[in-house]
């Protein structure tokens, strides 16, 4: 499947001179299919020096642990794969190295070399805090994500609606295919975006195979919490992760509750779990602001926020509700408003990470029940706010309160509906999510020509 991330590391193999790039993300991304899909491309002449560190260990400890010189390893590599190392033409792929604490640090090393070296790392932001080197230097690094909307349309063979909804969004008008285009959002929530799921869901169409293969990421995720979380805080780990689904879609999800963990629970007892959980890239973080004036800041130095899972497939499954009932129009109305909600708001949130957007949560005071999902600031200090709907009923007092003390120069509302503009807000339908980014929020002093 093609991926965006593919079109980064064709452009680090085209250039002559790339330092060492580590790719990072959770388990079960796609981090390792990536690395081989590039090495089978562009490197097919020379090859590619695979190293699984989880297959492994033992021997490649061993090996990066005799030595800090690059030709040394190297040697030893070549020895230990029976195959040639070529400087500046054999990748180097250096698979879940965050196992390896001194082959992670050999990366600064291959940095003042000519050889190709590229690594994958799962839970490195938890590896890193048990350190005891320096992280290293010249280094690049790139974040794979589960799958967004626009690289599921990829994988459904549907690339052509994926860029007709990138044309509509920058033109803002109506798009043709919008009720097609809704319908596949929609398998998208029950399938998610892990690479695996939604592969096997494009061949087959079969929601059976899609729950038990998101059913066996589950448990992997929960036998890592219990295998690599400190001893002192697994059992509470494993209690936030349960938790979080539930959170989402309650009928007030102004924050995260540690006492909707447990009974009783307290910041002191689920705050390092729940660091935890997003080190490991499981789940998103969405800090609650206050503000309406750039720069956003976060209430209570932090103290306020929404936590959602890393993808909204896992998401779906943990809501246990059937396929059937969500695909189907009718169905899906007779379910809990808080449940849709829940899943549009999650789906949301990961677009957004995925794009590179740093995202807050705005209520307007300790005591109201106004919201507005996300509120996003451009790097002219410009704030776009951006509301999420589920459906067709767009009313929304939250927004319109927010535009009013923000005087922002326009909202986004992401729903059921087709585009337009009207009274300052932006509609974007739900599968277009994947078109805000970056680019487009530094264009929002004129939205009708996003």
């Amino acid at each position: 499947m093609r991926r965006k991330i593919d079109t980064y590391l064709e452009k680090w193999a085209d250039r002559k001179n790339s330092r060492p790039l580590l790719i990072r993300g959770a388990r079960r991304v796609g981090k390792t299919y990536a690395l081989k899909k590039l090495g089978e491309e562009k490197f097919r002449t020379d090859g590619i020096a695979y190293c699984d560190f989880q297959t492994n260990l033992e021997q490649l400890n061993y090996i990066f642990s005799g030595t800090t010189e690059v030709d040394r390893i190297v040697s030893d590599l070549a020895l230990f794969l029976r195959q040639d190392v070529i400087e500046g033409k054999t990748l180097i792929a250096l698979d879940e190295i965050q196992l390896c604490e001194k082959a992670l640090n050999s990366l600064r090393f291959f940095a003042q070399s000519n050889y190709r070296v590229i690594a994958t790392g799962s839970q490195l932001g938890i590896a890193l805090r048990d350190r005891t080197l320096p992280f290293p230097s010249d280094v690049d690094q790139v974040v794979l994500r589960p799958m967004d909307f626009e690289e599921f349309l990829w994988a459904c063979n549907e690339k052509r609606m994926a860029d007709a909804i990138r044309e509509a969004f920058t033109e803002n008008k109506a798009f043709l295919l919008h009720e097609e285009a809704l319908a596949l959002y929609h398998k998208y929530i029950v399938v998610g975006g892990m690479p695996l799921v939604a592969s096997e869901f494009t061949k087959n169409n079969d929601y059976d195979q899609v729950r038990t293969l998101q059913a066996e990421i589950d448990r992997t995720y929960a036998a890592d919490i219990a295998l690599y979380a400190p001893k002192e805080s697994a059992v509470h780990a494993q209690a936030v992760w349960e938790s979080i689904p539930m959170q989402l879609a309650r009928e007030t999800t102004r924050k995260f509750k540690y006492t909707d963990v447990a009974k009783g629970g307290r910041e002191r007892k689920y705050r390092a779990p729940l660091a935890w959980l997003e080190a490991a890239e499981l789940v998103l973080l969405n800090y609650q602001t206050n503000e309406t004036q750039a720069p956003l800041i976060a209430r209570g130095d932090g103290a306020f926020f929404k936590v959602y899972l890393a993808d909204t497939g896992i998401m779906f499954y943990r809501l246990n509700i059937s396929p059937d009932m969500y695909l189907d129009k009718t169905k899906r109305q007779a379910l809990s408003a808080r449940f849709r909600g829940a899943l549009a708001e999650n789906y949301v949130m990961q677009t957004l990470v995925a794009n590179d957007l740093n995202t807050f949560y705005w209520v307007p005071g300790t005591t109201s029940q106004s919201e507005v999902e996300f509120i996003l600031q451009n790097r002219h200090g410009v704030l776009i706010p951006v509301e999420v709907k589920s459906g067709d009923n767009v009313n929304s007092a939250s927004l319109n309160m927010y535009i009013k003390k923000s005087k922002c120069p326009f909202a986004i509302r992401i729903s059921a509906k087709n585009y337009g503009f009207e009274n300052g807000i932006l509609s974007v339908p739900l599968y277009a999510a994947f078109c805000i980014d970056e680019q487009s929020m530094l264009k929002v002093q004129n939205p009708l020509n996003l």
